[in-house]
């Protein structure tokens, strides 16, 4: 049986059988830390608070817009609006109260803005009447002396003004239109000025000299003091408007014995 083949025995590999993992200790969960209990009930209570504050804003931007076509001004809500709302739950009566302490504080503060501007702009408008005041005073020196007749027409008719503006004299609006009433407008003061100077001038008697015994004496009234003036320089007072005392004063400066015309060279 030499010639017969040899059989090794087959030895198959020996897997070792798996281990079965030993279960890891599990610790308690905090109450506070995600997924504990309590972290759970405050993490729900501040989602509700988001949903009731989303809410509010969306029943105010809601209300808003259905009475924005009705009105072009913001929108505010008054106290019988804003308890609605609450009876219906949309809103907190502490909300409601915020949003009117906003609205008070948003209408106070447009208020005294508006009372600023309208200040400032009376100021202006005062200021700009004393302005014109002063440019009539300026054309009527006599208005400086409260005892002249042009003092007492515009002081008269200041107080018919003032009466019908229920403003009181000294407002400077109120002199302005006394002004205007008696001398017209400014532009037109200047020709009335010299109008009524010549008109002054004419009634006055003029002074006449008499050649008769004892020297030459004058009778009447003090001569005239333009009666030797030039009449270019009558003429050029005139067209600036010049009263009779200021013609009077301004020819005291006139070379004597010389006929300059305004505005020529003097050598």
């Amino acid at each position: 049986m030499a010639d017969e083949p040899v059989v090794e025995p087959v030895v198959e590999p020996i897997v070792p059988e798996p281990v079965a993992a030993e279960p890891e200790s599990q610790e308690p969960v905090h109450p506070l830390a995600p997924g504990g209990a309590r972290f759970e009930e405050v993490y729900a209570r501040m989602k509700q608070a988001e949903e009731r504050a989303a809410r509010m804003e969306g029943a105010l931007q809601q209300a808003q817009t259905q009475q924005r076509p009705a009105q072009q001004t913001p929108t505010y809500f008054d106290s019988t609006q804003l308890q609605a709302l609450v009876d219906q739950g949309r809103i907190t009566p502490m909300q409601a109260a915020d949003v009117l302490s906003r609205q008070n504080a948003q209408q106070a503060a447009t208020q005294t803005t508006i009372a600023a501007i309208q200040a400032q702009q009376l100021n202006a408008k005062i200021v700009s009447a004393f302005g014109e005041v002063n440019q009539y005073i300026d054309k009527v020196p006599s208005l400086r002396d409260s005892s002249s007749q042009d003092f007492q027409r515009v002081s008269q008719e200041a107080y018919h003004v003032a009466e019908d503006m229920s403003l009181p004299v000294t407002d400077g609006r109120v002199q302005r239109v006394a002004l205007r009433a008696v001398y017209g407008p400014l532009d037109k003061l200047a020709a009335a000025n010299v109008a009524r100077q010549q008109s002054r001038d004419a009634s006055l008697p003029h002074t006449e000299s008499s050649a008769g015994s004892g020297g030459g004496s004058q009778t009447g009234k003090t001569p005239d003091p333009l009666k030797d003036v030039d009449p270019a320089y009558i003429k050029f007072w005139q067209g600036r408007g010049y009263t009779r005392e200021q013609m009077v004063e301004e020819s005291k400066y006139i070379p004597k014995g010389r006929k300059v015309r305004p505005g020529a060279p003097q050598g």
